[in-house]
């Protein structure tokens, strides 16, 4: 085993001992390889040192300087992040006991629902959190990143959609679970790069139905709720699967995830296209997709994502930065900005919009 500085380590470098986080669960457990995520998630703790084994999972040895006791320093503990930390934490987690359904594995709702709580109750006082979500995702993990993501989007939508307490975590748990047929699966579809085939479409299809499999029998969840997940692709024009359900024949929480879900989906790197900015990618669904889903969630989304506070800060499409002067109700996503000594409209330079709130 040898000690050696985090910005040393790399990919394929195995753990020697498990290394704990802000929960009585290890962060990342002895004998775990390496991949980007997990050295992410390690920075987003602070951890400065790790032990490792002396030699990578490939046979061949670190090149790293071990560290030795007395070279270590103490330094003071970095204002401490706790929402980055444990929504990390959550995703090394998924990412964990996706595979163990991969194999056969049963979910454990308890358990997921335990480590979402802490995400649900610092969203809740944060809102501006839902400006991040896309800037942490990572294709190579994509359907970890997007499972949490979408249960805290759901969260906030319900929230403003007026939903009781009980209802909107009901539906922030959903919306973690509407991607757990993904399991099913083969990683062939699951690891592809390029367009799928029509056979390989149709498989994918089927994940809303294997994800309510995964849930149906659990008295965790409402009924009402199972049915969101088994309906969370479907659209109000009839153009959804699986079933191709349309208008009334879909609920309303089903329409809450159908929105979080797509949403988080456009603004995420993928494993065949970049992310885009939330404001756009809303923009987006408004002009490309209007008729698939609900006005009065559409608006609500809408009220969550703009709306920003005269003085906020802002990076603009054509990487300007900017601070929001003024914004008119009726374009929420499209405020007056000034950037430097120029005033712009949004509204009027639809070529520009706002790339990334600056927290």
């Amino acid at each position: 085993m040898m000690k050696v500085h985090i910005d040393e380590v790399t990919e394929g470098c195995r753990i020697a001992e498990d290394i704990m986080g802000l929960t009585t669960h290890p962060i990342v457990k002895k004998g775990t390889e390496l991949e980007a995520i997990h050295i992410e998630a390690l920075k987003a703790f602070h951890i400065q040192y790790v032990e490792v084994f002396s030699t990578l999972s490939d046979g061949s040895s670190v090149e790293a300087e071990p560290v030795r006791e007395e070279e270590v320093e103490v330094r003071k503990e970095p204002e401490s992040t706790p929402f980055k930390k444990q929504y990390m934490e959550l995703i090394i987690y998924y990412n964990g006991v996706f595979n163990s359904w991969q194999s056969g594995g049963k979910i454990d709702i308890v358990a997921l629902k335990s480590r979402l709580m802490p995400l649900l109750r610092q969203v809740a006082k944060d809102k501006s959190i839902i400006y991040q979500l896309h800037r942490w995702s990572e294709a190579k993990h994509y359907i970890a990143h997007h499972s949490v993501s979408t249960a805290l989007i759901s969260y906030l939508l319900a929230e403003k959609a007026g939903y009781d307490q009980g209802s909107c975590t009901q539906l922030a748990v959903a919306g973690m679970l509407t991607d757990t047929g993904m399991a099913k699966m083969p990683m062939s579809i699951l690891k592809k790069s390029g367009a799928l085939t029509q056979d390989e479409a149709r498989e994918i299809r089927k994940h809303p139905l294997y994800s309510y499999q995964y849930v149906m029998d659990s008295p965790l969840l409402r009924n009402e709720m199972k049915a969101a997940i088994l309906q969370h692709h479907e659209r109000l024009d009839g153009s959804g699967y699986p079933k191709g359900s349309r208008g009334d024949e879909i609920s309303k929480s089903s329409q809450v995830l159908a929105l979080a879900d797509v949403f988080h989906a456009m603004t995420s790197e993928r494993l065949y296209r970049a992310k885009k900015s939330p404001f756009r990618s809303l923009e987006v669904i408004w002009e490309d997709e209007m008729g698939k889903f609900d006005i009065a969630l559409l608006r609500a989304l809408q009220e969550i994502i703009g709306g920003l506070a005269t003085g906020t800060p802002v990076i603009l499409s054509d990487g300007r930065t900017a601070e929001v002067i003024f914004t008119q109700p009726q374009h929420l996503l499209r405020p007056v900005v000034k950037s430097g000594e120029d005033m712009i409209d949004l509204t009027k330079e639809r070529k520009l919009y706002i790339e990334q709130v600056i927290s």
